[in-house]
This record gives structure tokens, C-alpha cells and sequence, in this order.
């Protein structure tokens, strides 16, 4: 059975009520990290499959997102930090990071500094370079008041009108809660990391089993070829985009779950 539950972290003299959801397993611990403007709930679905029973599935709202608080101004080294605080509060062991987009890249941080704690990563489509900012950079280059009342409502609405149920479930987690001010704050790290040229090599060099997980519509991405080259296991989810938790969830675990059988 999900809990949901709220724990109180201070991080730099400030406090934070972190929201999560925890199944309880006996296997491994699946630690799900979510994209820019998302939430948990992104990963809800994991309890749904029978494929995962054996797992504790674990997830959690960053400052801002979902029911979290947000009390100052925050970026991804922070994440990563706030992200070891939470592992340490909950005593997690034994963990494989699920990263989607943004959590990707606090995913990949988080391993290249603390690797002693992570035993897998499966990157869904995490920030690699510098094509993977689409809406981070448009966040960048305004002002806030110009991001609220143009920039965050345009992309709500061609969320809305996707064709992907994984884009409309993101549509609505923006109109569900109030992330404006996080994600305007999340961005410009976001973006100067990807810009930074030096993620994908960091990913191929971490000393760890690793998966990149990416939507068939997204097989353009132009590191995906050097990923394959430097023998990274890649695996595309067929009829998915952005999100494949949504848009092809049978595929989407049934492979999170061969890969972390075989670990």
C-alpha cells in the first residue's frame, strides 16, 4: 500500500516539509526523481504494476513542486543536496535513481558525487546537452512577471492540446499546483549544466550500472548514436515522447524491471 507522507528537512537554516509516497518492498529501492514542473505523482503508477511488487518505490516532491514548500531560492546543486538529506532521512539503502528530465540531471549529480549510495541509474530522458531545454531556456530568457503571465501559461497550453497523454497529465500538474517561482529559480542551473557540454561523458564515465530510457518520438536526439557507441544499454519506448510513464507505462516498467532484475 502507498503512504503519503511529509517529513521536515533543513537545508542551509532553512526548513522544508517535503512531500513523498513510499511502497514498502523487500527488494531493492526504487528512488524516483521528477522533471521541471512535474511532481511525484509522475510515478505513482510504478505500484500499479505487478512487475515492481517486490521493490520499496519511493518518490518525493522537490521544494516548490507538488506539496512541497519553498521558502528561498533554489537550484540543482541544492537538489542534489536536498536529495541526500531525504535519503538520509528515510535511511534508504540499496537504491536504483529514476531520473526523468531535470531529476535526470540531479540523478546524475547525485551519482557522481555520493556513488557510493546509488546502485543503478535509469535516466528517462535526462538532461544530457544543450537541445534538451526547450522550456528551461525560454524560462531563462524573461523576467518572472513576463514568465507567469506569457511564458508558463503558453506552455500550459500547448501541453493542453498535445496528442501524448504524457504532455496533458504535465498540463494539469501545472494547473494542480503552484510551481512558478521554483521553476523560474530551477532554470537558469538547469540550463547553464546542460549548456556545460560535459553531462554526456560524465554519464558514460560514472562507475555503475546505467540505462537511458527515451521516447520513441525523441530518437533524434543527437548523443543518443554516441551513447550506443561507448556501449551505454539504450532502450527506446515505443509510442512515447517526453514522458513514457504516461504514454506507454506497460513498456516503460516492463524494461525498468528487466534491468534492475539482471543488477
Amino acid at each position: 500500500m502507498i503512504e503519503q507522507k511529509t517529513i521536515s528537512i533543513t537545508y542551509n537554516n532553512q526548513n522544508f516539509q517535503i512531500s513523498y509516497f513510499i511502497r514498502p518492498g523487500h527488494s531493492k529501492t526504487l528512488l524516483y526523481l521528477h522533471g521541471l514542473g512535474c511532481s511525484k505523482d509522475d510515478f505513482l503508477s510504478s505500484a500499479e504494476t505487478g512487475l515492481l511488487r517486490s521493490h520499496t518505490l519511493v518518490a518525493f516532491d522537490f521544494p516548490g513542486h507538488g506539496n512541497s514548500s519553498y521558502s528561498t531560492k533554489l537550484d540543482m546543486d541544492d537538489l542534489v543536496e536536498i536529495t541526500n538529506l531525504f535519503i538520509e532521512k528515510l535511511n534508504l539503502h540499496d537504491i536504483v535513481l529514476i531520473g526523468h528530465s531535470l531529476g535526470g540531471l540531479v540523478a546524475l549529480l547525485f551519482s557522481d558525487r555520493y556513488v557510493e549510495k546509488v546502485k543503478a541509474f535509469i535516466n528517462v530522458e535526462g538532461n544530457l546537452k544543450d537541445e534538451d531545454c526547450f522550456f528551461s531556456r525560454q524560462v531563462t530568457e524573461v523576467d518572472f512577471e513576463t514568465f507567469v503571465k506569457k511564458t508558463f501559461r503558453t506552455q500550459k497550453f500547448r501541453l493542453q492540446l498535445s496528442k501524448n497523454p504524457g504532455f496533458r497529465k504535465c498540463a494539469e500538474t501545472f494547473g494542480k499546483y503552484n510551481a512558478q517561482q521554483a521553476i523560474f529559480d530551477y532554470s537558469p542551473t538547469l540550463v547553464w549544466y546542460s549548456d556545460s557540454r560535459n553531462l554526456i561523458d560524465r554519464f558514460i564515465s560514472l562507475k555503475l550500472p546505467r540505462l537511458f530510457i527515451h521516447g520513441s518520438e525523441n530518437r533524434g536526439l543527437t548523443y543518443i548514436p554516441e551513447l550506443v557507441l561507448k556501449g551505454l544499454p539504450v532502450h527506446e519506448i515505443p509510442n512515447s515522447n517526453h514522458f513514457p510513464q504516461y504514454d506507454n507505462p506497460s513498456e516503460f516498467y516492463t524494461i525498468i524491471s528487466t534491468f534492475i532484475n539482471n543488477l
